[in-house]
């Protein structure tokens, strides 16, 4: 059997909540991490994937989630251009097309945020490994100029670490990142999840730390991987998570409570 893990986004909380799961699924006896044939990473799920790939074991990458240590930068948000930018993807009930995503770029590019250098020394400090893993690992961005949904792997020819850092640039909080002459934002403004990357694996699980819900099109795209013949297993964040990790998915301050509330759920998850 193939099997796929399916990664989305969610913030720094999205990050630590789904290391917890992992480690919780894994000391229920579920080890979704054995036999993976394939990892999808979106957003704080490009940082996961690439974690859990390094070698490093869950226990580490969860405690690290649980350190009052730690480099991420809590951001000034503008709630303003943010509901411009989100708008589109509500407008499209949860993906966008091409015009949208270069609508979003064009945001994305003008927005005053702190400087690609100093991003990316996050992302460094983020990934315990700054090589690309054996396992096949696909991390998705959107070209800021064209709208283009893209996917990186190890055969892109870039760095793993500016992968990683395409696919968490939020736009107008984090800067477009820059790769081969052209600029790029987080993946997760196409859908949540990009769980069509997994189409034709026997076995996907998705983790979705989303506070609004999967969303319609997301749903969409696990039901055609199931009408196309994979089982399909989801876990998202619950409403206590949800309370407990509150509005800001980007504020640093909610690891830890976000990781123990992830590794709730991974204990108890039924599939």
């Amino acid at each position: 059997m193939t099997n796929a893990l399916v990664l989305a986004g969610g913030g720094v909380t999205g990050i630590a909540w789904e290391t917890g799961v992992l480690l919780g699924l894994q000391k229920s006896g579920v080890n979704v991490l054995e036999n993976l044939d394939l990892v999808v990473g979106t957003s704080a799920g490009s940082t996961v994937g690439a974690q859990i790939l390094s070698g490093a074991d869950l226990t580490t990458l969860y405690n690290l989630q649980l350190s009052d240590e730690h480099h991420e930068i809590n951001p000034h948000i503008d709630v303003e251009l943010m509901s411009l930018i989100f708008g589109e993807l509500l407008q499209g009930g949860g993906t966008t097309n091409d015009d949208q995503r270069r609508k979003i770029g064009a945001l994305a590019l003008q927005a005053p945020t702190v400087d690609e250098p100093t991003r990316r020394a996050v992302i460094e400090k983020r990934l315990l490994s700054h090589d690309w893993p054996t396992t096949p690992l696909v991390l998705t961005a959107i070209n800021a100029t064209t709208g283009e949904f893209v996917t990186w792997t190890k055969d892109s020819g870039i760095s793993i670490v500016d992968a990683v850092a395409s696919s968490c640039a939020v736009p107008s909080v984090w800067p477009c990142v820059s790769i081969n002459g052209a600029r790029y934002y987080d993946g997760g403004l196409r859908n949540s999840a990009n769980a069509v990357l997994a189409t034709g694996y026997q076995m996907v699980t998705v983790l979705a730390p989303l506070s609004a819900g999967m969303g319609p099109i997301v749903e969409a795209e696990l039901n055609e991987l199931r009408a196309s013949g994979s089982v399909v297993r989801v876990i998202t964040a619950d409403a206590a998570a949800v309370e407990a990790m509150g509005p800001n998915s980007l504020d640093p301050r909610r690891r830890k409570v976000a990781a123990e509330h992830g590794l709730r759920q991974g204990l108890t998850a039924q599939f």
